[in-house]
C-alpha cells in the first residue's frame, strides 16, 4: 500500500484505524488486529518477535508459530501504508511518528475545559468511547494494565466535563449523564457529588438527598466505611435547603435479584445500555443457555439505576401460550382487567405516556402474539420501550437485533471465570490454580463458551474431577444435567435444546439433525449435497435455522453449529435410523469436493491450500466411512485428489491415508490405484524410507499402464524423483519431460512438473536451464498459487550454479508466495536454499537465525530425509562458527544415516572441502573419533546438536 501519510487510531474500544481521508483500515482478521493493538500499545518500542507469538497465541501456539505470525506482519503492513510498521533486528515496531492515538490526546484535554468549545471537543472524544480499551490483549497482564488506566482515565474525564458544565450553568441533560456515570461507577464518590449538587442546582433537593442515602448504604454494605467529610458536608448543607417535591413518577417494579454475578458480560451491557438509550425495541437472540435471560435482568437492573423515575418491568413468557401473551403482560404490570376491553387495549390505555421499560422474556415460542403486542405498544405508548429475548427476531418495525455471543467471543478468560466461581460453589477446595485454569479452558471451549453448559459442567464436581468431567465431554448432553430443580427448561442442556428442536417442523428437524455429520463450517453447497435438495430449499431451510438459534453464520459467511448443538442432531440422526444414507452422502460429496479443490489449485485468488487445511476433518471422516463401508475406488480418489495438496502444505499425515486404501485394495483393482500408490510412496519418503518410496514408486508405474487413464503427473513425477534423490539427474529429467506431457492442460499439475525438471536441468549444470525456467515463469508472471511459489523455488535452485543473486531473488519470491498461500513445503524448502547460501559465503549470523526456525519446521513436518538435507548445509555453518568437533559430529551423522538422499554433485563437493577443513584443524585421529561418534547419531539427536551451537 501506497504512502498514506498519519494514521487516526482509536482504542477507546476495540482497536480502529483510519486514514487521512476518513477511509477505515481496521484489519478484518482477529489475529491482525490483536498485533496491531500490541504494537500500538508499544508504540514507538521494539516489540520482540517471541514477545508477538506468545500475545497472538497464549495458550496453543501453531506448529510453526514463527512462520505464521510473518504471514500476520505481511497481511498487516499490507493493509496499512507503507513504513507504518518497520522490522528492527529481531523485532517490530509502530513508527510514533506515523500514528495519531485518540487516547494521547484525552489526558491532554482535561486541562482545557474552561471554554465551551473546549468542552465539546472533550465531549466528541468521549463519545467516541466504544467500550474498555484493548480487548484484543485482555489476555495479557500490559493489556489489562493499560485497559485499567484507560478506563480510570475516562471515567476522571467524564466527572471533569460534568463539572465544567455545572460550573457553566449547563444542566440540560447533565442529571441523566450523572446517573449514568454513577451507575458505571458505583463506588466512586466523585459522581455522586456532582449528581447531589446538580440536582440540588435543578431544585431536586429531595432526590439529592436520596443520592447521599443509597450512596452510604452501598458504602456500608460492600467496604464497611462511610462517605468522605466532602460529601457528609455536602449533605448537611442540603438538608437546610427547600425541597421540591417530585410527585408523579412511575412506580417502579421489583426485579429478580440475581444470585451470582454476571461474568464477561460488562462490555455487551454497556452497548445495550446505550442502544436502550437510542431506540426503542431491543431483541437479544442466541441459541439455549448462551444467557440471554440472565443479561436481560442485568440489563433492566442498569436502566433502573440510569433513570430511578422510570418503570422496568419484567414479563416471563415462558409458560404462556399464543392465547395468553397480553394476560402474562397485564399480569406482571399490575394492570387489572376490565369487562368488555382486551387485556392488550387495557395496557395500552394504562401505559398511554407513561415511561417505563418493558422485558418480555422467552418471546421464542409464542412469536405472533409477542410481535403483535411489541408492535401495539410501539405505536400507541410513546415512552415504552422493550426489550424482548428470543431465539429468534421477532420481525417488527423498529426492532434493532442483537446476537448474545458465547464466553468465547474475544477469548475464553471470562468461560474460565465463570466455571471456577461455579466450581467454588459446590467444591470449596477448587483452587483454580494456572493448572486447572489450563484444563478448564480446555473444557470451556469444548462447550462453546455456553454459559448454562459451563455452569452444568462445573456442578459435576460435586461428584466427579476435573479429568472425569473432561472425559465426560465425549457424550456431552449426558454430563450436562443435574441443573437447576425450579426451572425444567434449564435442568440439562439436553432439556434447553430439545426445546428448540422441538419448535420445528418435520423438515426442518431432518435438516437440522444431518447438519451433525459436518465436523467444520459448511456452505450452502455442502449442506445441499448431505440433504439430498436443490441449493434453494437448502438457502431457505439454512435460513430457518439460523433464525432459530440452531445455526451459526461464521465470519467466513459459511455456516456452523455448535458442538453441544452438533451433539444432539448426532443423536436425532441415530434415532431416526438416517445416519449412514446421511454420511454416504457426505463422504461421496466430500470426494468430488477435493477433485474439486485439486482442480482450483492453481487458480489465482482461490485460497485453496486454507481451504483444504480446514476441511480435513472432514475429510477424514469421509474417508474413514468409504473404508469401513468397503467403498475403495471412491477413496482411492480422494487420496488421489490431495497428493499434490499434501506434497505443498507438508502433510505427510494426509498421504498417509494411501496405506490404508492399499490395505483395503489388496488386488489393486482400483483404477486410481497407481495414485494412491504414489501417494505411498510420497509417504514412505517424507518418512526417510527411501527404499520403500522406490518399491511404492515402481509399483504405481506398473499399474499407472495397465489403468485407463494411463500415466499421470503425480505418477511420473515421483518415478522422476527417486532417480533424482540417487543423482541420476539425466533419468530424472526424462521423467519430469513425460510429466509435463500427461499433464495436459492442467496449469498446477504442469508447474509442479516443470519445477521438478528444473532441478534435474541446474542439478546436473544443463546449459537448458535457465531458458526452461524463463519460459515456464512467464507462465506465472503475477500468480501467486501454492505451485507458483514451487516453481520459483526450483527455478532458484536451477540458477545458484551460475548466478547466485539470481538464485536468491527467486527463493525469495517462492517464500513470499508460499507465506501467502500457506505452501509450507516450498517455505521449507526455499528458505533451506536461502540459508545454505549464506552458510556457505554470506553472513553466518543470518543463516544461523535461518537454521534456528528451519531445523524445527523440518522436524515438525515428520519428512526426514529432507532435514537430513538441511543438517547438511549446517555442517559448513558450524565450521564457519568455530565449531569444529561438532560439525565433524554432524558430518558423520549425515553421512552415516539412511534416511537421508543420496549425496552428490555440488553437495558432495562441498561436504568433501568442509571435511578437509576439519581434518585439518582437528588433526586425523580427533577428526576420524568424531565422525564415528556422530555416525551413532539419529535425526532428532543431530537436529538437537546443530539447534545446541547455533
Amino acid at each position: 500500500m501506497a504512502d498514506g501519510g498519519t494514521l487516526h487510531v482509536s482504542v477507546l474500544g476495540p482497536i480502529a484505524v483510519r486514514d487521512g481521508s476518513g477511509r477505515d483500515l481496521t484489519p478484518a482478521g482477529a489475529l491482525q488486529r490483536r498485533l496491531l493493538a500490541l504494537l500500538i500499545l508499544r508504540c514507538g518500542d521494539v516489540v520482540p518477535a517471541d514477545v508477538a507469538i506468545d500475545t497472538l497465541w497464549p495458550s496453543a501456539p501453531p506448529r510453526d508459530a514463527a512462520a505464521a505470525l510473518q504471514n500476520h506482519l505481511f497481511r498487516l503492513r499490507r493493509a496499512l501504508p507503507d513504513g507504518v510498521i518497520r522490522s528492527v533486528g529481531a523485532g517490530y515496531l509502530v513508527d510514533p511518528t506515523r500514528v495519531e492515538v485518540d487516547a494521547d490526546r484525552l489526558e491532554a484535554a482535561l486541562d482545557q475545559l474552561a471554554t465551551h468549545a473546549a468542552r465539546s471537543e472533550l465531549a466528541a472524544t468521549l463519545g467516541r468511547w466504544q467500550g474498555r480499551s484493548f480487548p484484543e490483549l485482555e489476555e495479557t497482564d500490559a493489556g489489562v494494565e493499560t485497559a485499567t488506566r484507560f478506563a480510570e482515565l475516562h471515567a476522571r474525564a467524564r466527572e471533569a466535563l460534568a463539572a465544567a458544565r455545572l460550573a457553566a450553568g449547563e444542566l440540560d441533560g447533565l442529571v441523566s449523564d450523572l446517573t449514568a456515570l454513577a451507575s458505571d461507577e458505583p463506588l466512586r464518590e466523585r459522581p455522586r457529588e456532582l449528581l447531589m449538587r446538580t440536582l440540588a442546582a435543578s431544585g431536586r433537593g429531595a432526590e439529592a438527598l436520596r443520592v447521599y442515602d443509597d450512596f452510604r448504604r452501598l458504602l456500608g454494605d460492600e467496604l464497611g466505611i462511610e462517605p468522605s467529610p466532602l460529601l457528609a458536608e455536602l449533605h448537611r448543607e442540603l438538608l437546610g435547603a427547600p425541597r421540591r417535591p417530585t410527585g408523579g413518577a412511575a412506580r417502579a417494579r421489583r426485579l429478580p435479584t440475581p444470585v451470582s454475578a454476571l461474568l464477561g458480560r460488562d462490555d455487551l451491557l454497556d452497548d445495550l445500555q446505550q442502544l436502550a438509550d437510542s431506540t426503542r425495541a431491543i431483541t437479544l437472540v442466541g441459541p439455549g443457555g448462551v444467557g440471554k435471560t440472565r443479561l436481560l435482568i442485568a440489563l433492566g437492573h442498569r436502566l433502573a439505576a440510569a433513570r430511578p423515575e422510570r418503570a422496568v418491568v419484567l414479563c416471563e413468557l415462558t409458560q404462556a401460550n399464543v392465547d395468553t401473551v397480553d394476560d402474562v403482560v397485564a399480569s406482571a404490570m399490575g394492570i387489572d382487567g376490565r369487562p368488555g376491553v382486551s387485556p392488550l387495549d387495557r395496557v395500552v390505555d394504562v401505559v398511554h405516556e407513561t415511561e417505563v421499560v418493558m422485558l418480555l422474556d422467552n418471546c421464542e415460542h409464542v412469536l405472533e402474539p409477542s410481535a403483535t403486542l411489541v408492535e401495539r405498544l410501539l405505536i400507541s405508548c410513546p415512552n415504552v420501550r422493550l426489550v424482548m429475548t428470543s431465539r429468534e427476531r421477532l420481525r417488527v418495525p423498529g426492532e434493532h437485533v442483537r446476537v448474545v455471543p458465547t464466553l468465547l467471543d474475544g477469548g475464553a478468560e471470562a468461560a474460565v471465570d465463570l466455571f471456577v466461581e461455579r466450581a467454588r460453589a459446590v467444591q470449596p477446595a477448587f483452587s483454580g490454580s494456572d493448572d486447572e485454569r489450563a484444563r478448564v479452558a480446555r473444557i470451556v471451549r469444548r462447550l462453546d463458551g455456553l454459559p448454562l453448559a459451563i455452569e452444568l459442567a462445573a456442578a459435576r464436581l460435586h461428584a466427579l474431577d476435573l479429568d472425569e468431567v473432561a472425559a465426560g465431554l465425549d457424550r456431552p448432553l449426558a454430563l450436562l444435567s443435574g441443573g437447576s430443580r425450579t426451572s425444567p427448561r434449564h435442568s440439562s442442556l439436553n432439556a434447553v435444546v430439545e426445546w428448540s428442536y422441538g419448535q420445528l417442523d418435520t423438515e426442518l428437524q431432518d435438516v437440522f439433525a444431518a447438519l451433525s455429520v459436518f465436523a467444520r463450517p459448511f456452505s450452502v453447497a455442502d449442506a445441499a449435497a448431505v440433504f439430498d435438495l436443490d441449493q434453494a430449499r437448502a438457502t431457505d431451510a439454512l435460513a430457518q435455522l439460523v433464525e432459530r438459534s440452531l445455526v451459526l453464520r461464521t465470519p467466513s459467511r459459511n455456516f456452523a453449529l455448535l458442538e453441544t448443538l452438533r451433539a444432539f442432531g448426532a443423536e436425532q440422526l441415530v434415532a431416526s435410523e438416517r445416519q449412514q444414507r446421511v454420511a454416504e452422502r457426505h463422504a461421496r460429496w466430500m470426494v468430488n469436493w477435493a477433485e474439486d479443490a485439486e482442480r482450483r489449485l492453481h487458480e489465482p485468488g482461490q485460497p485453496v491450500m486454507d481451504e483444504v487445511d480446514d476441511a480435513v476433518p472432514e475429510l477424514r471422516a469421509a474417508i474413514g466411512w468409504l473404508l469401513d463401508n468397503h467403498l475403495t475406488v471412491h477413496a482411492g480418489r480422494l487420496v488421489a485428489a490431495l497428493v499434490n495438496w499434501a506434497l505443498l502444505r507438508l502433510r505427510p499425515d494426509v498421504m498417509g491415508w494411501a496405506t490404508r486404501v492399499i490395505a483395503a485394495d489388496p488386488d489393486d483393482r482400483s483404477p486410481v490405484a497407481s495414485q494412491v500408490w504414489t501417494a505411498a510412496a510420497y509417504h514412505a519418503w517424507m518418512a526417510g524410507d527411501m527404499r520403500g518410496s522406490a518399491e511404492r514408486s515402481r509399483r504405481a508405474i506398473e499399474l499407472a499402464e495397465r489403468e485407463p487413464a494411463g500415466l499421470t503427473q503425480p505418477v511420473v513425477t515421483m518415478r522422476g524423483n527417486l532417480d533424482l534423490f540417487a543423482g541420476r539427474l539425466d533419468e530424472a529429467a526424462r521423467w519430469y519431460e513425460r510429466a509435463m506431457e500427461v499433464s495436459g492442460e492442467d496449469d498446477a499439475q504442469r508447474l509442479i512438473a516443470g519445477g521438478a525438471l528444473l532441478l534435474a536441468l541446474g542439478y546436473a549444470g544443463d546449459q537448458s536451464a535457465e531458458r526452461v525456467s524463463e519460459s515456464l515463469l512467464g507462465e506465472i508472471d503475477g500468480v501467486e498459487t501454492a505451485p507458483a511459489a514451487y516453481l520459483w523455488h526450483c527455478a532458484g535452485e536451477a540458477a545458484m550454479p551460475v548466478d547466485a543473486d539470481l538464485a536468491k531473488a527467486r527463493f525469495r519470491r517462492a517464500v513470499e508466495i508460499a507465506e501467502r498461500t500457506n505452501a509450507s513445503f516450498v517455505r521449507g524448502f526455499a528458505g533451506a536454499s536461502l540459508a545454505s547460501m549464506e552458510a556457505r559465503d554470506g553472513d553466518a549470523r543470518v543463516a544461523a537465525a535461518a537454521y534456528r526456525w528451519l531445523i524445527p519446521h523440518w522436524q515438525r513436518s515428520g519428512l526426514r530425509s529432507t532435514q537430513w538435507t538441511v543438517l547438511r548445509s549446517v555442517v559448513g555453518l558450524l565450521d564457519r562458527l568455530g565449531h569444529p568437533r561438532e560439525a565433524a559430529l554432524l558430518e558423520g551423522a549425515v553421512r552415516s544415516t539412511a534416511d537421508g538422499h543420496q549425496i552428490f554433485g555440488a553437495d558432495e563437493v562441498a561436504l568433501q572441502e568442509v571435511g578437509a577443513r576439519l581434518r585439518a584443524t582437528l588433526g586425523d585421529e580427533e577428526y576420524e573419533a568424531a565422525r564415528r561418534e556422530g555416525g551413532e547419531l539419529d535425526g532428532h539427536g543431530a537436529a538437537e546438536l546443530a539447534l545446541r551451537c547455533l
